[in-house]
């Protein structure tokens, strides 16, 4: 996954950071993708894994909404699961070449990009798409 700038997605010091495509410090991170079979299709819903698939992104609940971290938890037992994955998931909407991610449990809330590079991934509360919450999927064999 890389952002709208074409800034790579990458994990560093246990943090989903975007890197900076000039450093070889932060590399890009393969995430595993698995649909959440439990939830509406039609909006695509996914669940994303790092480390071969044994730590998903989650949203948890904080006092001044959710935050986006990282969990201990296997994909493919996500993919078996059911309600419980909700904060696991997030809804894919394709915009041209680019992508959006919504957090299932909290809508309105989307997948999002510091503006500075080496900064963690967050969600975003948005009404409008904006370069922040627009990614790009590279597909690998």
């Amino acid at each position: 996954i890389k952002d709208a700038e074409q800034k790579p997605l990458c994990l560093k010091n246990d943090q989903f950071l975007v890197g900076d495509a000039s450093s070889e410090l932060c590399g890009a991170e393969r995430v595993c993708v698995l649909p959440n079979r439990f939830l509406d299709r039609n909006k695509f819903p996914i669940i994303m894994g790092i480390q071969n698939g044994t730590r998903c992104l989650a949203c948890v609940e904080s006092g001044e909404g959710p935050l986006l971290q990282l969990e201990d938890v296997n994909i493919e037992d996500l993919y078996k699961g059911g309600e419980e994955t909700t904060r696991f998931t997030f809804f894919r909407s394709s915009s041209g070449p680019t992508f959006r991610l919504e957090a299932a449990a909290w809508p309105g809330w989307f997948l999002g990009a510091p503006t500075e590079p080496q900064e963690p991934v967050r969600l975003i509360k948005e009404d409008e798409p904006s370069p922040r919450t627009e990614f790009y999927f590279e597909q690998s064999r």
